[in-house]
Order: C-alpha cells, then structure tokens, then sequence
C-alpha cells in the first residue's frame, strides 16, 4: 500500500495550481477535487457489490480499492477531511441499488459517488435502465454531485456484457467514467499478467488486482477532474424507458397496520460482513401466524421485497389485487443470514395505477423482510 501511495503522489508531484479561468469538462468532479485541495470537508460514497467492498482482499478496511483510493486521497490531501461511506453489498447488483440508495446513499449527502455493477449486473436485462435510475436520483438528490462509474470485469475472459451500454449511459450524462475493464483486458492482450494473477476466484481480485484496480482509478480520477473543455449539458429526455427514476422502498415495520405481522430486529450475525442484515436494514417484519397477511393500498408501478435469507427460511407471496406477482423463497442453505431482494414491474395500467398489494406467509414463521420496493 505504501509504494501505492508514493507512486500515486510522485504522479502528482509538480503539479501547478489550476487556471481558475478554465472550462473543466467535468466541473463537479473538478470542484470536489479542488475543495480536497482547499482542506474541505468531502463525503465520498462507494455504491456497488462485493468488489467494492473487497471480497477476498486481506482486509476490506485496508486492501479493497475503495479503501485504497481513500487513503490516497487523504495522503495527497492531508489537511482535508474526507468521510468514506461503504455502501456495497455483494451478490446485488443495481436492480436493489436503485431502491436502496435511498438508505445507504442519499442520507450521507456525498459529494462524489463511485458506482460500480458491471459484473453483479452481467446478464441481467434491465441493467442500463437501472443504473440510469441510479444516476438520475443522484443527480435529482443534489444537482452538484460528481458521479463515477467504475466498470471492472470477471471471468476467464475478463468481461461484463454491461460495460458498453454503462459506458453510453456516462457518455449520455456527460459523467466521468473510469473503465478499468477494458484497461485491465488491453494488459493480459499484451500478457503483463494473467487473470489468475489478479483475481482469486475469477470474481474477486486478490491484493494485487484491488492495488491494480485502485491504482488506475486514482490516476484517472486526477486525470479526468483536470480535463479542460466545455461540459455537456445534463439531458433532461432519460435514454432509457426510465422505470427505476421515481424508485423508492417502505419500511414494513413502520406501517400502522401489519395485519398478523409483527416487528422484530434484524439478524447481528450475516454470512460475510457486506451481508450482516442489521447493517442494511433498519427493521424487520416477521409472521404472527403460518399464514400471516399484511394489506397495503399504493400507487406503483412495480413491486418487490427486501429480505433476510436464512437457514430455515420459508416463503412469502406478493399478490397485486388478488393476483400473484413474486414469490419469495427465503431459504438460504448457509448457516448465517444473509439478504436478497425481488422486484417485478406490474403488467397493465399506468405508474398513477392505485393497486391493492397484498403480503402473505406461506405456512411458515421463518420469514424475515424489512422493505417493500416500489417504483412510481
């Protein structure tokens, strides 16, 4: 970690102070930047999966490239005070981000957030339409936010499906995008190294590919923040169908009326850190009764549930005006908690549509779930 730093500073070594006068292409990024410099206050947040959080590294707290990146930073910049917020679950991807970001995120009031869900988001259909919603309420929770994608890969051909059309949502945003994937597959081209050199388990990097990983966003993140020229206009017309934009989650325990539910606390204990349901979820419901029943009137478009796995989890059902629309199956065949969520847009209507949402216990008190997702 330590030659890290040197190298990062020693590239920024020499540097003059900034042309005040200059157009930044990126003027947010450019601003949180010189307000490090100035000895500002900045908040920081690392939304992503478990390679953010530092799946496998030595010490997520030391060796993840969110840590690394923050160290570095409060290393260039040692009279500023700089707050991390982790906010990265792994095995999740933006489908549940876009929902809870509204917990882990948007409270902190940061000033830069990294977003990164090309691997957990590999594969899955609504992946661009759910990081747009992303971007968008970051940007409608404060219009001065800098927003950083982080596109990285996995697998024997260290690849993401989601790397193009997150890269055309950035350039649609005018947002300073970091591609350490395509950076990453130019180097094992030119065989610097292979992909069992960096990733321990074709997922996750090992300490050398979180130090590769962290190493070129900070350099880019000198190098874009200082990129002169015009800064694009933010559209207002969203790229995609927009569906996630007015994302929201409710917290079950909170209602006035549960039915045959009743509160309870959310598990201490997860199966890893990043899955500990008392770190995510504020609160839980849980059954009363085998085929306990909770009523809920909204105006939605879309529905889902945000829940605790367990090791003798039972099943719940989400029915929209007497028809089933999810079933959740809460089992989980570790031997500590875990989280999961499931979402399904409804078929029909409009997203001013008043629905009848109805949660019902499948003959099991094993059940645990602390938000109902929704989209307007």
């Amino acid at each position: 970690m330590a030659v890290l730093l040197m190298i990062f500073l020693a590239g920024c070594a020499g540097s003059r102070p900034e042309d005040r006068t200059a157009e930044y292409q990126y003027p947010r990024l450019h601003q949180v930047m010189a307000n490090l410099e100035h000895g500002q206050q900045q908040t920081i947040a690392y939304l992503g999966g478990s390679i953010t959080w530092g799946a496998t590294s030595t010490d997520p707290l030391k060796t993840s490239w969110r840590a690394l990146v923050t160290a570095a930073l409060e290393a260039r910049f040692p009279q500023a005070h700089i707050k991390a917020v982790d906010a990265a679950i792994g095995g999740q991807g933006s489908e549940l981000a876009v929902f809870r970001m509204d917990r882990d995120v948007l409270p902190y009031r940061p000033d830069l957030t990294f977003v990164e869900f090309a691997v957990n988001d590999h594969g899955y259909p609504l992946g661009q339409e759910a990081m747009e919603g992303i971007i968008r309420k970051l940007r409608h929770s404060n219009p001065e936010m800098a927003i950083v994608p982080v596109l990285v890969g996995s697998g024997r051909n260290y690849g993401s499906d989601k790397i193009v059309p997150y890269r055309e949502l950035a350039a649609y945003y005018h947002l300073p995008c970091i591609d350490i994937c395509s950076e990453i597959q130019t180097r094992l081209k030119n065989r610097i190294f292979k992909v069992d050199d960096i990733l321990s388990d074709g997922t996750h990097p090992n300490d050398f590919g979180y130090h590769l990983y962290a190493g070129i966003v900070q350099r880019e993140l000198l190098a874009l923040s200082k990129t002169t020229g015009p800064a694009g206009v933010q559209p207002v017309k969203p790229l995609t169908a927009n569906r996630f934009g007015k994302a929201g989650m409710i917290e079950l325990a909170k209602l006035p009326k549960l039915g045959s539910w009743q509160t309870a606390a959310p598990d201490v204990v997860g199966v890893w850190f990043d899955h500990q349901p008392s770190r995510w979820l504020n609160s839980i419901i849980t059954p009363s009764a085998p085929d306990a029943t909770l009523m809920l009137p909204l105006k939605c478009s879309g529905a889902g549930l945000y829940y605790e796995t367990l090791p003798d989890g039972g099943t719940a059902e989400l029915a929209v005006d007497g028809r089933k629309l999810l079933e959740i199956r809460s089992h989980s065949s570790f031997h500590f908690a875990g989280l999961n969520h499931a979402f399904k847009f409804i078929g029909g209507g409009d997203r001013s549509t008043m629905h009848q949402l109805q949660l019902t216990a499948q003959h099991s008190k094993k059940i645990k779930i602390g938000y109902l997702l929704y989209t307007e």
